[in-house]
């Protein structure tokens, strides 16, 4: 695989993408972005990313797992907050954000999932490295 055919394969199936050097930026829905890195065309990485102003961190910029890490963390601290003074209505609002996380996860992993599995079996040349 080089950059050239991902980026006619992008084309094809009319992702929004940008070409920076050895670089492609996928532009997805939902203020997530997949990058895909060149400069060692034996070893090409994958790396996703949620920028700002998405459904799972918000402001902050970082990786899919590290977000759903961060926001298991911060509903557990969050609910058992609530819980301390009413724990019906911590118990309510850990299953309101649990379910809130758990969906937009699956929505961000099976998109970011399925765009990877479509660019590593469309070309088996190379060895992939996929970080998160």
């Amino acid at each position: 695989m080089n950059i050239e055919n991902t980026a006619d394969f992008l084309k094809q199936f009319d992702y929004k993408f940008k070409r920076k050097g050895d670089t492609i930026t996928i532009i997805m829905d939902y203020s997530h972005r997949i990058f895909i890195d060149f400069k060692n065309p034996n070893k090409i990485v994958i790396k996703d990313q949620l920028v700002t102003w998405n459904f799972i961190t918000g402001m902050l910029k970082m990786s899919i797992r590290k977000a759903i890490l961060l926001n298991l963390l911060c509903n557990m601290g969050f609910s058992a907050l609530i819980a301390f003074f009413d724990l019906s209505a911590g118990i309510a609002v850990f299953c309101v954000l649990l379910i809130w996380t758990l969906f937009w996860s699956i929505v961000h992993i099976s998109k970011y999932d399925k765009l990877r599995d479509m660019l590593t079996n469309w070309s088996h040349q190379g060895v992939y490295s996929i970080e998160s």
